[in-house]
């Protein structure tokens, strides 16, 4: 089992063999989006990123997260992360609007 520890802008991996790696996660681009009742209140964005290892290796993912504003501040609450995977983005993508449509059909039976 993997434990992760959040000190400052690094993370600290405790990997299985016991050995402590320090992993620095970078944000390449990122998009967010207001969503929500009111303006301002919550946000869903998507992003590029990438962890960078204390030994220079880099692993590149996407991430969604969700959140809320507090003071203007944007505070995180879910992530998401995806492969940069072209299998794996094409079935969300494939899969994602055929999931909404049938949660907004079951919304609207009830």
């Amino acid at each position: 089992m993997k434990k992760y520890e959040d000190v400052g802008h690094h993370i600290f991996k405790i990997c299985l063999d016991q050995t402590l790696v320090m992993v620095e996660f970078e944000t390449i681009e990122k998009e967010r989006r207001d969503y929500g009742n009111f303006p301002g209140e919550k946000f869903v964005e998507v992003s590029r990123n990438k962890a960078i290892q204390d030994d220079g290796s880099e692993n590149s993912f996407i991430q969604v997260a969700t959140g809320y504003y507090d003071d203007e501040e944007p505070q995180y609450k879910k992530r998401f992360t995806v492969p940069t995977d072209e299998k794996a983005v094409d079935h969300i993508v494939e899969k994602l609007p055929e999931m909404f449509e049938k949660e907004k059909e079951a919304r609207e039976e009830e």
